[in-house]
């Protein structure tokens, strides 16, 4: 065994001193030859970059992009409520597209009506970790500027948004759902609950397309 080890020893000793004469004998500022066999793109990626692939779009994220993609105009009609007692009605646009790579549905809202003019945008993407779509919402009322955190699932032929915010320094439970969905048409509406009260219908919003699909992604949850 002891043998065996000075062996080991000395072998390892040669390769060290064989390393440090080449790298003594190579000039500063060029390369080393690279090993007989190696392809000269070895450890790039397809695109010739070095850098990392664009992943794969899911089949989930394919499938709203499909059903939502395009241009439409909407028809909002808001419920009275205590944050908005008389309620109201608005209409608008909604553009709605594939965000980078396609692992993306974003959307950009806006409308006028009886709460005057509304800006708004929203990206859904597809949460494989947790099995459910995930979205960010940001507009121009919203108390905190932007929502985030909402989990959605299909419920049968409905996609299904829930989540939980404050206003008015009271706790609101949302469900947000899309509904009878049609090539050319859907129906979008939110129902709420204020500090574990009871459900109650909050805002429908009317879907119509105005183009034909562009390729592009989703609306907001």
């Amino acid at each position: 065994m002891e043998t065996f080890r000075r062996i080991i020893g000395g072998f390892a000793g040669i390769v060290l001193c064989a390393s440090v004469v080449l790298a003594q004998a190579t000039p500063a500022g060029k390369r080393q030859p690279k090993p007989v066999g190696q392809s000269k793109d070895a450890g790039k990626t397809a695109d010739g970059t070095g850098m990392p692939m664009v992943s794969k779009p899911s089949p989930e994220i394919q499938k709203v992009i499909k059903m939502f993609g395009g241009m439409w105009s909407t028809s909002e009609k808001i419920e009275a409520s205590e944050f908005m007692p008389q309620g109201g009605t608005g209409s608008g646009t909604d553009s709605m597209k594939a965000g980078p790579g396609g692992n993306s549905l974003v959307n950009d809202y806006r409308s006028r009506g009886s709460m005057g003019s509304f800006a708004g945008h929203g990206i859904i993407f597809w949460d494989a970790k947790r099995q459910a779509f995930s979205s960010v919402w940001c507009d121009s009322m919203s108390p905190n500027g932007c929502e985030s955190g909402m989990s959605g699932k299909w419920e049968g032929d409905d996609l299904v948004f829930n989540s939980e915010t404050e206003m008015m320094g009271k706790k609101v439970q949302s469900k947000q759902v899309y509904t009878d969905i049609k090539p050319a048409s859907f129906t979008f509406y939110i129902d709420s609950s204020t500090d574990g009260g009871p459900i109650k219908r909050a805002m429908t919003i009317k879907y119509t397309k105005k183009s034909a699909n562009s390729g592009a992604g989703a609306a907001r949850p």
